[in-house]
């Protein structure tokens, strides 16, 4: 458990303490059997107290952990601090913790965490563990451990209130302090949630527990949970996953083992299957693209260098898992943000690569140094700050650099997944097996049309088939091939290569998307009129997104639009089909009738998007905050319990395109400010997002349709006709 300062005298031995509100049956059984020892350390003079405030416990608790990995992470970080240099995690792994409401009783199941910590005194656990919200450093006045001087990693004293995010009742049993004859005394608490959010401004007395008061030959902590909500255990593989991204720890004197409890079988010897040590999070990256850091510096306008390490780097492939995907950034060796690209704005050179491939670990320890710069629920750190503005524009130049040097790498590996995806080496023998000459030309433009596309497109046969017949046409002709490879050196998208070659072959089918981009044109200045007029009314904005969702995010797919829940459940089962060729039966879905303004699909990201929308200047009330807050916790709850469906949509994410958010009550701005799948925005952003995306599509696309002669084929003209649905934008 946390590290804990020296001894001090408990407030159990000033006397302020009635009896506790319940006895535990075994704690009666033991006195009836004459176990006085026992049954003494048990009495009811309730020598432990908690002073919390309800609000507390709801708000920093049960709001800011809801995953199981997440909670595991807090108590293990704990442990730590706490000098461990063993745990051990028994959790059952890839289950629901509870039934659904009405559903087949699950369980009971228990998830502990041991550690061979230094442990606590009962004097500890009420001036240092029961006191919650405190400063720890402040208050030890030290910010290391207190036996192998370790970095602590907690701060805060809200971590020990994660576990009610998933469960109701929390036993501690920890024995620590000075040693006895007897060995070292235990103390023995269990926390009921329901009793400590009982309305009442009276102290929460924790329940004592069976082994209070006895001793026990090594120190240490144990932590049990039970009485779960419903939430999912990941699989081994996703739990190690999930845990490894949490912790940049690398020291011989610290091992985790998390145990299967769930099934038998042998991972590690006497383990259950898929049982694991916690190690280093593997990621498969593309070596050459790879830049390390170790000491280096980043500029302050006022104030000496901040020293960074780490290193940044392409993945081999996209994605989709959030965990492996971005910049971990590390204090203290634990996660303490993940950012896709440190705030880079768009339009730099090799963005699309940057937002899809990008991966890496910073450790930047003076992120929890004097000044607290960490979100209170360790997900993100505070980028408006002084250092956290050094750190962004540091982090950003990074981003930029490694597009730069990276584009080749991905370029050559996305040419790769193509031809083997079209099977190209061993058709072009076939088709001219004495012609090296052609098969050379046709591998050049292939490689130059598919270098820059989404992978995904790589599992589309047609899209492949597509690529090669235009590669077969262009290969012939010398001019257009060696317009090709000029033009693509400096070129972004290979559309933009496409579009030159079109214009110097006259093909007619390219000018049908000038129609295209004139009907884009009318929309966005639709919305921007809407948008500038300051009093529009919410059923025009519907009604304009709903004709084009692509004003959202180009690249989302609409699963519903403004349609029940219901709709949306048997929407999923259609995608499934088209997806897989395979029909897919989904359980029922909590308040089907229900109608989202816009469910939004993204699967080649693994997201799903609700947007609920308000009028312009409107103010978001809480009865519309908590709906839509409702809207997700039905999908999240759907998702999760069709595994073959939401395996594809691990992020979930809530959108209110609304001005205001004043009105709301003060948990709820707590809960949006803290909850990163839950955000505001204007709609001047949302303009504003719609111009970048489409601004240079349109404008180039609209000087085409008028002044065809005109166009600029030399290479790094970038013209481009790609219509912006597969623009990479996050939502």
């Amino acid at each position: 458990m946390e590290e804990l300062g020296a001894e001090e005298p408990g407030i159990a031995d000033r006397g302020l303490f009635p009896a506790p509100p319940r006895q535990d049956s075994a704690r009666r059984e033991a006195a009836d059997a004459g176990n006085t020892e026992t049954a003494e350390a048990g009495q009811e003079s309730g020598p432990y107290v908690m002073r919390i405030s309800r609000l507390t416990v709801d708000k920093l608790g049960i709001k800011l952990y809801d995953r199981v990995s997440a909670v595991l992470a807090e108590i293990i970080a704990n442990a730590y601090d706490a000098d461990a240099t063993r745990v051990t995690v028994r959790a059952p792994f890839g289950v629901w913790l509870a039934a659904r409401e009405g559903g087949t009783p699950t369980g009971p199941y228990e998830i502990s965490v041991t550690d061979d910590g230094h442990g606590m005194s009962m004097q500890e656990v009420n001036s240092h563990y029961l006191l919650v919200g405190s400063d720890r450093r402040r208050r030890f006045g030290k910010d290391r451990s207190r036996e192998k001087d370790r970095r602590v990693m907690g701060r805060k004293g809200i971590g020990k209130l994660a576990p009610f995010g998933i469960c109701e009742t929390v036993e501690i049993i920890t024995a620590g302090g000075a040693r006895a004859e007897q060995g070292y005394r235990v103390s023995h608490i269990v926390l009921h949630l329901p009793d400590m959010l009982f309305d009442t401004e009276s102290d929460y007395r924790p329940e004592v527990g069976i082994l209070d008061g006895t001793y026990r030959e090594h120190r240490g902590t144990t932590v049990k949970l039970r009485g779960f909500n419903r939430k999912r255990v990941p699989s081994g593989t996703d739990l190690h996953r999930q845990l490894c991204a949490r912790f940049g720890i690398r020291r011989d004197d610290w091992d985790v083992q998390v145990i299967n409890t769930s099934q038998e079988g042998e991972a590690l010897p006497g383990f259950g299957q898929e049982s694991f040590r916690l190690g280093e999070l593997a990621i498969d990256v593309q070596e050459d693209t790879k830049v390390s850091f170790d000491g280096d510096l980043v500029p302050r306008e006022n104030g000496d260098p901040l020293p960074v390490r780490g290193w940044l780097a392409f993945a081999k492939d996209p994605y989709k898992d959030e965990v492996m995907a971005g910049v971990r950034v590390y204090a203290r060796g634990k996660i303490v943000a993940l950012t896709r690209d440190f705030g880079a704005v768009g339009g730099f050179h090799g963005e699309w690569s940057v937002r899809s491939y990008l991966t890496g670990e910073i450790h930047a320890e003076w992120l929890d140094e004097e000044e607290d710069l960490i979100r209170s629920d360790r997900q993100d750190i505070i980028w408006s700050s002084e250092l956290g503005q050094a750190f962004r524009k540091w982090g950003e130049r990074q981003v930029k650099d490694l597009a730069k040097r990276g584009r080749t790498s991905v370029r050559k590996r996305t040419r790769e997944v193509f031809e083997e995806a079209a099977n190209l080496e061993e058709r072009l023998r076939e088709e001219a097996p004495a012609d090296p000459y052609y098969q050379h030309s046709v591998k050049q433009a292939f490689g130059v049309l598919v270098a820059d596309s989404d992978r995904e497109a790589a599992s589309d046969p047609q899209r492949i088939e597509r690529y090669v017949e235009l590669a077969r046409s262009i290969a012939p002709h010398r001019e257009l091939l060696d317009t090709l490879r000029e033009v693509s050196k400096e070129t972004e998208s290979p559309l933009d290569v496409v579009l030159s070659l079109f214009q110097k072959a006259r093909v007619a089918e390219f000018y049908a998307l000038g129609q295209v981009a004139q009907e884009r044109v009318g929309v966005v200045n639709r919305l921007r009129y809407l948008v500038e007029d300051g009093t529009t009314r919410e059923q025009p904005l519907q009604e304009l997104i709903e004709k084009a969702p692509w004003l959202l995010a180009p690249e989302w797919t609409p699963l519903g639009m403004n349609e029940s829940l219901e709709r949306i459940r048997r929407g999923f089962e259609a995608w499934y089909f088209k997806q897989r060729g395979e029909y897919v039966y989904t359980s029922a879905i909590s308040t089907p009738e229900r109608k989202p303004d816009f469910v939004l699909l993204n699967g080649a990201r693994g997201s799903l998007w609700i947007v609920e929308i308000k009028r312009m200047n409107y103010r978001l009330t809480d009865e519309e905050f908590n709906r839509g807050v409702n809207y997700l916790g039905s999908l999240n709850e759907f998702l999760d319990s069709n595994p073959l469906i939401g395996a594809d949509f691990s992020v979930r994410r809530l959108t209110f395109v609304v001005d205001h958010v004043d009105g709301l009550s003060h948990a709820n701005r707590m809960l949006l400010d803290s909850q990163a799948q839950i955000e505001q925005r204007g709609w001047h952003e949302i303009l504003e997002q719609t111009d970048r995306v489409h601004r240079d599509f349109l404008a180039k696309v609209e000087k085409l349709r008028h002044h065809p002669d005109t166009l600029d084929a030399r290479p790094g003209s970038g013209t481009s006709a790609e219509p912006p649905e597969e623009s990479p934008s996050e939502p």
